[in-house]
Parts: C-alpha cells; structure tokens; sequence
C-alpha cells in the first residue's frame, strides 16, 4: 500500500493555479479510478476532477476557495495500484567495509522504458487512455521519470456554478485597456459556399495571419507576438458559454473547416469536447450572435488574447449606390483590441482585410 498524491491538474496552457471548489467523497471515502472526486475552477472553464488510482481517500489537503499551484497536492489516496516504481530506481546492492574497490560504483543509471521517455508502465497506459501525449506531460519522477500522480485529470465541465468562471474571465478582462472598432461590411458578392460562421472564422485567421502584430499578447511589459492562430469559437450552449479552440484554421481548406466547425460545436452542444479543444492556445476569439438578430455588439477580450471579432446579423439593407440607393448584403462587425498591443489605426488595417477577403 503506498500513499499517492491527486494534484491540481493542469487543464489548460494558460494555467499555472486553479481554485478549489467542492469535494465530491470525504476522507475515508473509497475510490476507483476515473471517479470524479472534487471540482476545480480553471482559467477558462469549472472542471470535475477524476482519481488517478483506486483505493482510499486518506488526506483531504484543499478546502473551498483555496488556490492551489498546478502540480500540487489536493488530497492523499492509499492505494495498491501497480505504480510499479518500487525496485526500479534502486542502487546496487551495499559492499561490505572489508571489501576493497578498485573504483567507486558509477552512478544508478537512468531508467529508460522506451527509446524517447521514461514513465512507469501504469502512466503509460493511463496517458494512452486518456489520449494525452508522454511529451505534454512534466514529469516528477527520479531522473526524469513520469509517475502515475503526473498524468492529468481528464476534466469534464461541471454543469453547475457555470458563470463563475465567465465571472473570474470578465474580471481579468475589465483590468485590460480595449477599444472597438466597427465596421460594415459589404457582402452582396460573397460566393458563400458554406455557412457564414465558417467563412467569418477562416477570413478572420487569415486576416490575423497578415496581420502577425494583433496576434499577438501582452505579457512582461512587452508584445509577444505567436506562430500560430488559435481561434476560440464562442458556443452558446446549455451547460453556459463554451470556446473551444480551432487552431491554425486558416490553413483548412473550406470543406475541410465546415466539418470541423460543425464536429465541435456538435460536442460542445453535447457536452463531449475534450481537453484538446479547450486546453489549446487561443489568440483570439470569433463570437457570432447574427442567427439570435443582434445586428451589433461589442465583445469583451479574454486576456491574455488581444482581439475579438463580434459578428452581427448578416441582412438585406438599405445603403446609397451611384445614381441613389438600394438594397445590399451587409453585416456590421465589432473589433476588440488591447490597447497595450495595438493601434486603431492597425485594427483599421486589420477589418479592412477581412472585408477584402470575405
């Protein structure tokens, strides 16, 4: 019987700590492994949290509101799981004081369970379950070994306490200095071939990608500008609003975008999207409310990303054309943008290439 840990896990790129919610078992409680036994507060959504192991809640650690650094312990589980550390990382076996060497013992060598990582066997198959990459994971093990404590709680979002956590994003955001721009744009001669959302999120990372100094972040007193475009999509669902990140979804082509658009917003509807969606890097945020008739709004940022695109419904109006006035397709657009980032002027440069494009 050995005692493990069941840490704060790490659910999103962004997290270095997370709040403690509410305890699921009490100490005493038994346990399998996959059971959900307490909740957290991440940045970016509340999440239940699975044992790692099967056997015995024997110390809680955390209480409600504490926060907790990633990695650390949140309670204590008695278990007989196959750990299989023991033995592995011994040393050699004591020599006598009467026994003279010709030279001391060279040092344990590193355990090494396959030819890239080492990690001991039940990680490994937990990591495989789970469909979590060896690499991804940080290891606290002796000379670099993944133990079991190490791979993370595959988290599900809680249905309850759902605005918490847009509460804690809104509060960071308000702490940011933003401007909106809006623009109309002109749509009558869009060859649509798919859904307006899908061409709005493949236009607008294509736009950013032009456009390297709005994707970008604030971070250490400086712009960090990112090699990729990672687009959150805003999801109105029942459990609250999810974005569940797309990235690189410029590099797509339309087909191949509209499916995946509709297979994740499908799960996030459903309540099956994985960690993959929510834990990846956004550098923006695409939010689309023309389909509930909103013809504008304006779309708070979710830090550390430096710009939202709000899109409004997209109608007949009635606008001037040489010769008088008539009647075209239009869509008012909203631009957010962290001051600290970028310029109006570069915003403006930015929604004057969307509306090329699309």
């Amino acid at each position: 019987m050995v005692e493990v840990p069941l840490v704060m896990p790490k659910m999103s790129m962004t997290m270095t700590e997370g709040t403690f919610l509410t305890w699921h078992k009490a100490e005493g409680d038994s346990v399998v492994e996959g059971e959900v036994v307490c909740e957290v507060a991440t940045d970016k959504v509340d999440m239940e949290v699975e044992a790692t192991v099967a056997g015995t809640l024997t110390r809680l650690v955390a209480v409600p509101a504490d926060v907790v650094a990633v990695g650390a312990p949140i309670a204590y589980v008695a278990t007989e799981a196959d750990e299989l550390l023991a033995g592995l990382f011994d040393g050699p076996e004591p020599v006598p004081a009467s026994e003279e060497r010709a030279e001391p013992l060279p040092p344990p060598p590193t355990p090494v369970l396959n030819s890239v990582l080492s990690a001991v066997p039940a990680a490994r198959r937990l990591a495989a379950e789970r469909g979590i990459d060896l690499a991804t994971i940080t290891p606290t093990g002796p000379w670099g070994t993944i133990r079991l404590p190490d791979v993370p709680a595959v988290g599900r979002r809680a249905p309850r306490n759902s605005r918490a956590a847009v509460a804690r994003r809104m509060t960071a955001s308000a702490q940011v200095p933003q401007f909106v721009l809006h623009r109309d744009l002109d749509l009558e001669d869009t060859r649509r071939t798919h859904g307006w959302t899908v061409l709005f999120v493949h236009a607008f990372a294509t736009a950013l990608r032009r456009h390297p100094d709005l994707n970008a972040s604030w971070a250490d007193d400086a712009v960090q500008r990112h090699d990729h475009v990672g687009l959150a999509l805003a999801v109105d669902t029942d459990r609250g609003l999810l974005a569940p990140v797309l990235t690189d979804p410029d590099r797509d082509g339309l087909d191949t975008l509209a499916t995946r658009v509709a297979d994740v917003v499908d799960r996030a509807r459903a309540g099956r999207l994985g960690l993959a969606e929510l834990s990846a890097p956004a550098t923006t945020t695409v939010s689309n409310l023309g389909g509930l008739g909103v013809t504008g709004f304006h779309a708070l940022l979710t830090p550390p990303q430096a710009t939202a695109l709000a899109v409004g419904a997209i109608e007949p109006r009635v606008v001037p054309v040489p010769g008088g006035v008539g009647v075209r397709l239009r869509c008012t657009v909203g631009l957010t943008v962290d001051h600290r980032v970028a310029d109006g002027a570069a915003g403006a440069r930015l929604l004057a290439t969307l509306g090329e494009l699309l």
